[in-house]
C-alpha cells in the first residue's frame, strides 16, 4: 500500500529527526525537485536535494509544526525553529515553510516559503479554522 501525502511527509520528518539520511532518501522520487528561499536555490534531483539536506544535518529542534494537507497528493509543513532568523539574506522570523507534492507515494516537488499566507496560497489551501 503507497503512503499517501501526510504519510509520506511525516515519514520523511522522522527520518530527518532522526539524522538518518537514507531513510530520507526512500521518500523521494529520483527526479524530485526542491525550491529554497531564495528561489534561485534549487536543487533539480534527488542526489541535489540529498546533498543540501546532508549540510543541515543534525537537524535543528522545531519548536512547533504545523501539517496542512489541502488535497491528496500536496502538504503544507510550517516548523518554528528557534534561532532560525535567515536563510540566503531573507528574513525567515524564526520560521520556514515548505510546500510538498507527492505523486504514488513519493516526494516529487517542495518548494520553501518564508511565510505562511505565501505557502498556504501556492497549496491552494485555507488555513484551518481551530476551536
Amino acid at each position: 500500500m503507497q503512503a499517501n501525502a501526510i504519510e509520506a511527509v511525516v515519514a520523511w520528518m522522522d527520518a530527518m529527526r532522526r539524522g538518518d539520511l537514507d531513510a530520507a532518501a526512500d521518500w523521494f522520487h529520483p527526479e524530485v525537485t526542491w525550491t529554497g528561499v531564495p528561489a534561485s536555490a534549487e536543487c533539480r534531483n534527488r542526489a541535489e536535494v540529498l546533498d543540501m539536506l546532508r549540510d543541515s544535518l543534525p537537524p535543528r529542534a522545531a519548536e512547533a509544526v504545523e501539517l496542512i494537507a489541502p488535497s491528496a497528493d500536496t502538504v503544507v509543513l510550517g516548523a518554528k525553529v528557534p534561532g532560525l532568523t535567515e536563510v540566503g539574506g531573507e528574513a525567515l522570523e524564526g520560521q520556514l515553510f515548505n510546500v510538498f507534492r507527492v505523486r504514488e507515494g513519493r516526494i516529487v516537488a517542495v518548494v520553501d516559503y518564508a511565510l505562511r499566507d505565501d505557502a498556504l496560497q501556492a497549496a491552494g489551501a485555507t488555513a484551518p479554522a481551530w476551536r
